[in-house]
């Protein structure tokens, strides 16, 4: 069915943009952005996996949550400043 529908000239250059680089039809990736929309928990997720990396956290940060060592870092600069 065709159909007419006025999209801004960003969208428009996104949806061509995803239609290139997946190398499929521009009809396709509308259609696929639509039922998307419509109905969102149908949306195939695709499973990845996280590497774990070492921060280099100090030993004494070990075990506290990030806002904890969030808090700690802001206090530690706030004394570097009083002492110069």
């Amino acid at each position: 069915m065709r159909t007419t529908i006025n999209i801004s000239e960003a969208l428009l250059h996104e949806l061509k943009q995803k239609s290139a680089e997946e190398n499929r039809n521009l009809n396709a990736v509308i259609e696929e952005a639509l039922r998307v929309g419509l109905n969102p928990s149908q949306t195939p997720t695709k499973e990845f996996k996280v590497k774990a990396r070492k921060l280099g956290v100090k030993a004494a940060y070990r075990g506290m949550s990030m806002n904890q060592l969030y808090d700690q870092i802001e206090v530690e600069e706030y004394l570097k400043k009083l002492m110069q």
